[in-house]
């Protein structure tokens, strides 16, 4: 088995840098990150604070908020329409 890739390094299959920040910019001429709301990712204008700061975890193998360290989700286990935050309780097998 490969080694998996550490800090700074590509992970290939999800097309990340593990545990490096990035932000989330629209593509509409505003140009806004995504941001945190209470538990929802919500479009906010450029604001230098962490809750718009995003990185890859690579041993969940999720993205995660730099603020609280929580992870993706789609609300309903992803019968909805709202993205949110929420702690990550499981890995890949």
């Amino acid at each position: 088995m490969p080694e998996e890739p550490k800090k700074g390094e590509w992970n290939k299959d999800f097309n990340f840098k593990v545990d490096t920040d990035f932000h989330v910019v629209t593509m509409m001429t505003s140009g806004r990150y995504l941001d945190i709301l209470g538990r929802n990712l919500v479009i906010k204008t450029p604001n230098g604070r962490t809750s718009q700061n995003f990185y890859f975890h690579q041993p969940s193998r999720t993205v995660r908020n730099r603020m609280n360290n929580q992870s993706w989700d789609i609300q309903s286990s992803g019968r909805s329409g709202n993205m949110q935050v929420w702690s990550t309780n499981s890995g890949w097998w």
